[in-house]
Formats: C-alpha cells, structure tokens, sequence
C-alpha cells in the first residue's frame, strides 16, 4: 500500500512521517509555517520509506524493530509485526 512520506526540517529538527500524519502535526502546531521540505519518498511500508530516508541523510542503515515475518495472509510477503505492522501487499496487519 504505497503511500507518501516527506522530510521537514525547522532550525536543527527533522520531522519525517506520512502525508496524513504531518497534516495532522500543522494542524496542531507541532510542524511550523518556516519548515522546509527536504525530500519526498514514496514507499510501501514505513520500514522501507525509513531505509531511503537513512539513505538521503548519510546516516547509518535504519534497522527496524523486531524481526521480520511472512504475512499471515499468505500474501507471500514479508512485514515487521512489532514494528509498523504493515504488510506491503494487505496494509496494516497488526
């Protein structure tokens, strides 16, 4: 389930996160008018669009939470139950 995730950054923070939630953060103030976007990533899953963020900031490889495991859908793929909990091919499975 792809969705669009961007980078913001205000004086020293980066705020990264879904389209959905950053309108949710300017709403409430939390990401300020002055932000300037740094980069727009397209992914499957919040694993995968953290792993090309890493990439674009130089940092070191991002390593997501627990271990991964099939999709109990028998969709074939491959998701992280204790990190986002989101299958590439079903969406959200926990």
């Amino acid at each position: 389930m792809r969705k669009t995730y961007e980078a913001w950054v205000e004086e020293t923070s980066i705020t990264f996160s879904d389209l959905e939630n950053l309108e949710t953060q300017r709403t409430k103030g939390l990401l300020g008018e002055n932000a300037k976007l740094l980069h727009r990533i397209e992914a499957d899953t919040p694993e995968e669009a953290m792993a090309v963020h890493h990439i674009k900031l130089g940092f070191s490889p991002f390593i997501p939470i627990g271990q991964p495991a099939s999709c109990p859908n028998g969709c074939g793929a491959i998701y992280y139950p204790k990190g986002s909990g989101e299958c590439p091919n079903c969406g959200s499975i926990c």
